[in-house]
C-alpha cells in the first residue's frame, strides 16, 4: 500500500471542524441539564471556549534546486575496426607493378564474390623500417587482419622483430628456417616451392635419376637447391649439377649429360635463359621446370620447349576453366604481372576464410589447390603442364 499524504490546506481544515464539533457538544450538554429542586437560577456551568484553531504549519519553502550538473558529453562512436590491411611495396619502383598487379586481383575477388569488406592497402617501400612501420600502424587501428608484406626480406623483417599481433597472410617466404609464429600464415608464388613440387611430380612418374642445369643467378640457384633438397628426401639420386657461368659454352651441357645419362633433367632456369638452354640437354632427354619456363604465349618462341613438363596455375594453363571464368580479366598484364594478379585473388579467398574463423579448409584456387591445415603454411598445389605445339597446356 502506498503512504497516504495530507495537504497542509486539508489538516487545518480538519482541526477547524474538530474544534467546532467539541464546541457544540459542550454547549448541548449544559442546556439539557434538569432544574434543581430549589426554584433558584440555575447555575450556568461554564462554556469553554472553542479551541483556539491552531496556528497554521507553515511549510517552509522548498530551497531552490540545485543546478543540475551538466551531462558528460557522450564520446562519438569508435569507427568500425578495417577488417583486412594490404601492406604492399607501391613505393618502390622495382616492386609496383607487381604489387599493383596484386591489390587489382584482391579487389576484384571481393567484387566477384560479392563482399564488402572495409580494405585499406598501405604503401611501404619494401625496407624493413617502412614495412614494420606500416604493419604496426595498421595494427594500431585496428585492423582484423593483414595481408603482406609481399617480398621475402619484409616478411623476414616481421618474423625476427616479433611483431606478429594480428592474423597476418604473408606473400612470401621468411629466411631460414624454424617455427612460425602462430598468426602467420605463408602463402606465394615461390619458385623454391614449386621445384619440390616439381621433384614430387618427377617420382610420381617413375623418375629416379636426374642431373640439374642452371646458372648463376639468384633465382636459377634456390630453384636448383630446393629440388634437390626434396629429390634426395625422397629417394633419388643426382649425377650432376652444372650451373652455367657466363662465356661458358653450353655445348658441355650436352658433354656432362651424356657422360652420365639420368633418367631426366631439371632446368633450373626461366624465360629466354631456359629457351636457350633447352636444344643442349637433348631433344629425347625428357626435362622437367617450374613455372618460371612458361613466361610467353608466342608459339614461336616456345618450340624447342614443346615436352618439357613443368608445374604451373590453373589461371595460366587452364584459362577456359568455368572455376577460372568467375573472375575477370584485365587488359594490358602480361608475364608475370598475370600471375600476380592471380596471387591477388586467391589472397583474397584466404583472407575472407580466416577473417571468418577458419583455421582449416581447402578450396580449388586460380593459383592451384589450396589447402591450410595448420602450422600456418598455405600449400598451393599447381596443375601439372607441358608445351604442346608451342603454347602451355594442363596434362589431362
Amino acid at each position: 500500500m502506498l503512504p497516504r499524504h495530507r495537504s497542509p490546506g486539508l489538516r487545518r481544515s480538519r482541526a477547524v471542524g474538530l474544534a467546532l464539533l467539541a464546541a457544540s457538544a459542550a454547549f448541548s450538554c449544559a442546556s439539557q441539564r434538569p432544574a434543581t429542586p430549589v426554584d433558584r437560577p440555575a447555575i450556568r456551568l461554564p462554556v469553554e471556549p472553542p479551541a483556539p484553531k491552531p496556528a497554521p504549519i507553515e511549510t517552509p519553502a522548498p530551497a531552490p534546486a540545485a543546478p543540475a550538473a551538466p551531462e558528460a558529453e557522450t564520446p562519438p562512436p569508435k569507427p568500425p575496426a578495417t577488417a583486412i590491411t594490404l601492406v604492399l611495396p607501391l613505393d618502390a619502383p622495382d616492386f609496383r607493378p607487381a604489387a599493383e598487379a596484386v591489390s587489382m586481383g584482391f579487389l576484384a575477388a571481393m567484387a566477384a564474390e560479392g563482399r564488402k569488406l572495409d580494405v585499406v592497402i598501405r604503401r611501404s617501400d619494401a625496407s624493413d623500417d617502412s614495412v614494420l612501420a606500416q604493419y604496426q600502424a595498421a595494427v594500431d587501428a585496428g585492423t582484423l587482419l593483414v595481408v603482406g608484406p609481399m617480398t621475402r626480406s619484409g616478411v623476414t623483417a616481421l618474423v625476427r622483430n616479433r611483431k606478429i599481433a594480428v592474423p597476418t597472410l604473408a606473400l612470401n617466404q621468411p629466411d631460414g628456417g624454424g617455427q612460425l609464429p602462430a598468426s602467420l600464415y605463408i602463402f606465394g608464388l615461390g619458385v623454391d616451392v614449386e621445384a619440390r613440387q616439381v621433384a614430387r611430380q618427377a617420382w610420381a612418374d617413375t623418375m629416379r635419376i636426374a642431373a640439374v642445369v642452371g646458372t648463376a643467378t639468384p633465382l636459377s640457384q634456390r630453384s636448383r637447391e630446393a629440388f634437390v633438397d626434396e629429390w634426395l628426401l625422397l629417394g633419388g639420386k643426382v649425377t650432376d649439377v652444372v650451373e652455367l657461368r657466363a662465356g661458358t659454352d653450353p655445348v658441355q651441357i650436352r658433354e656432362i649429360v651424356d657422360r652420365n645419362p639420368p633418367h631426366f633433367v631439371f632446368l633450373a632456369e626461366s624465360g629466354d635463359r631456359a629457351r636457350l638452354l633447352r636444344p643442349y640437354v637433348g631433344s629425347q632427354m625428357p626435362v622437367y621446370a617450374t613455372s618460371q619456363v612458361n613466361t610467353t604465349a608466342d608459339p614461336v618462341k616456345n618450340l624447342d620447349m614443346n615436352g618439357v613438363r613443368f608445374a604451373d596455375m590453373p589461371w595460366i594453363v587452364q584459362p577456359e576453366d568455368p572455376a577460372m571464368a568467375r573472375f575477370p580479366r584485365p587488359q594490358g598484364l602480361d608475364g608475370d604481372l598475370v600471375r600476380f594478379y592471380a596471387l591477388g585473388i586467391d589472397a583474397y579467398r584466404i583472407a575472407e576464410r580466416l577473417i571468418d574463423g577458419g583455421r582449416t579448409f581447402d578450396f580449388a584456387g586460380v593459383t592451384g589447390r589450396i589447402a591450410v591445415q595448420g602450422g600456418g603454411v598455405v600449400e598451393r598445389r599447381p596443375v601439372a603442364a607441358t608445351f604442346r605445339d608451342g603454347r602451355g597446356v594442363a596434362v589431362e
